[in-house]
């Protein structure tokens, strides 16, 4: 239904996009527009199927005339002292723009590091104070070393967002850093970089991809463009994911992924997440070794239940696209978004990560303690719900 603004809507994606088969191709060309001296961040070597890949990509950078230094200390869920290690790097080597190889993990490094290599007076507590907010900047005059991203997971969707997640240890947090200056210049989206990617990996970015869209379309924030590209996503990330674990070679199920996760960042970074990811964040501060995508499924299915009430309509239409795993039976809508998302997260076999964990009592009400917040569609009172709910 259209409101009393009609289709009035406000939209903003600055990222360059080089998609497709073989895209890595063109990175030193485009590379070179941006300096002659550049800092790779990615993880460390874990794949040797994978490096040919890198190696072509450092071979194009020195073909187009790009010297470059690697960072490659990068873990999951990068903390506060990763990042000021290759700031640190970054600074004495004086490159003049930053490449994120990998995942999620890779792009917010990168991004970090863009922020803080240029501005090396911020301290943590500015950044993650003074750049909280993802529709607005604080301070509009912030810069940024250019950001070039070649995403190898679908994903995070952080290629094509303002948005860096960066967990402070020291404070058992996971936080996240927004501006406007931290979207990608250019991102390379190759599936051929990601038909080595491992299952359990594949399941959990694939979750996380199938969220962002989840979480945008759900969003009051979200516009009819938005709701367009959401819904796209949804259907194809349901589609592929439970078929493409299981033929983890497949290179047109891998580029359809890689598709929907570039929709659904876009979305993201435009209508914004709702209660899963801030929930999500606060377990990973006390759980770091959870990937990121699991402690999503943690949530999921209570956070369907709940939404279901405010968004009746738009969760009929996700169990239409969800239909193959709708459980039969007389349900209320909320019962079966629940029981909806469980199937399709046994469909993707990310059920077991609700046995990985045990919150005990007095993490529990630490966590309950963060979420004094309110968000468009959740309020903190229902995000706490939504928490113990989860357990």
């Amino acid at each position: 239904m259209i409101g009393g603004d009609g289709m009035k809507f406000s939209f903003y994606s600055p990222v360059r996009i080089h998609f497709g088969r073989g895209s890595r191709k063109v990175i030193g060309k485009r590379a070179k527009c941006y300096g002659t001296k550049g800092l790779i961040i990615r993880t460390p070597i874990r794949n040797s199927d994978r490096e040919k890949y890198f190696t072509e990509i450092t071979e194009s950078l020195v073909e187009n005339g790009v010297q470059y230094i690697v960072f490659d200390q990068v873990k999951p869920n990068p903390t506060t002292s990763i990042v000021d290690d290759a700031k640190q790097l970054a600074i004495e080597e004086k490159v003049d723009f930053i490449l994120a190889y990998g995942g999620g993990s890779s792009m917010d490094t990168a991004k970090a590091v863009a922020l803080r290599g240029y501005n090396q007076e911020f301290s943590w507590d500015y950044c993650f104070s003074e750049c909280s907010d993802p529709f607005q900047d604080k301070d509009e005059t912030i810069k940024a070393l250019p950001l070039l991203a070649v995403t190898t997971t679908s994903g995070t969707g952080s290629h094509v967002t303002q948005a860096a997640v960066i967990s402070d240890i020291e404070n058992d947090d996971k936080l996240t850093i927004f501006h406007s200056c931290l979207f990608p210049k250019e991102s390379f989206v190759d599936p051929e970089l990601m038909v080595s990617v491992p299952k359990h990996i594949t399941a959990v970015t694939g979750f996380d991809a199938l969220s962002h869209a989840l979480e945008s379309y759900l969003n009051p924030r979200a516009s009819l463009y938005t709701e367009t590209l959401s819904l796209q996503s949804i259907s194809l990330i349901t589609q592929v994911l439970p078929n493409v674990i299981h033929d983890l070679g497949n290179l047109e199920y891998r580029e359809k992924l890689a598709y929907a996760d570039t929709l659904s960042g876009i979305c993201l970074s435009n209508a914004g997440a709702e209660a899963p990811h801030p929930i999500g964040e606060i377990i990973n501060g006390y759980y770091p070794d959870l990937a990121h995508g699991e402690t999503l499924a943690y949530v999921y299915p209570s956070f369907m239940k709940h939404v279901s009430h405010a968004k009746q309509e738009k969760v009929e239409t996700l169990l239409t696209i969800l239909k193959d795993f709708v459980p039969t039976g007389d349900l209320s809508l909320g019962e079966k978004a629940y029981e909806t998302m469980k199937n399709f997260l046994s469909a993707i076999e990310l059920t077991d990560v609700l046995s990985k964990i045990e919150i005990e009592e007095e993490k529990l009400a630490k966590m309950k303690e963060k979420l004094v917040f309110n968000l468009p569609l959740t309020n903190s009172k229902q995000l706490q719900e939504i928490l113990v709910s989860s357990l």
